[in-house]
């Protein structure tokens, strides 16, 4: 995932740990809402920011294992949002959460990265016919075909 650092560092504390959610404390600046995380040895513990609890505290949901986190960790600000990887390089390819390749392939080229949290496209852009998906299984696409958008279970 690409560092969207911008200024100076932004550093805050680990303030509660409970499951997955991660309490901070930010003496500084609150990062925004959707803003990634980083705490632990080397970045390693990955959490993003879902609510603003007051003007020095943040809630957020640890994206990795929370193993080793402890109340009074430095967490730090990356400054951007969570992104993926877009466009034609990405076709057949598999990505983790955070769009590292793990299929073992060569390094991605010819692709930009998008946050994860984008708003819709416009209602006059979106597609109202309905349209089959094909899977390329044919039991699935001959007994129970799917509505590309649809529910399918």
């Amino acid at each position: 995932m690409e560092n969207n650092q911008s200024g100076p560092e932004n550093r805050g504390v680990v303030v509660a740990v409970r499951g997955s959610v991660v309490d901070i404390r930010f003496d500084a600046r609150l990062p925004p809402i959707h803003t990634v995380l980083r705490a632990g040895e080397d970045g390693c513990i990955v959490i993003e920011v879902l609510a603003q609890r007051d003007a020095r505290h943040v809630r957020g949901i640890a994206l990795t294992p929370t193993q080793g986190l402890a109340r009074g960790m430095v967490v730090e600000d990356t400054g951007g949002p969570l992104k993926a990887p877009v466009g034609k390089g990405i076709l057949s390819r598999m990505f983790d959460v955070f769009g590292n390749a793990i299929d073992r392939e060569a390094a991605l080229t010819d692709i930009q990265w998008r946050s994860v949290h984008r708003s819709p496209p416009p209602l006059a852009r979106r597609s109202t016919q309905s349209e089959i998906f094909e899977t390329g299984i044919k039991v699935i696409d001959v007994l129970m075909p799917l509505e590309r958008g649809g529910k399918a279970g």
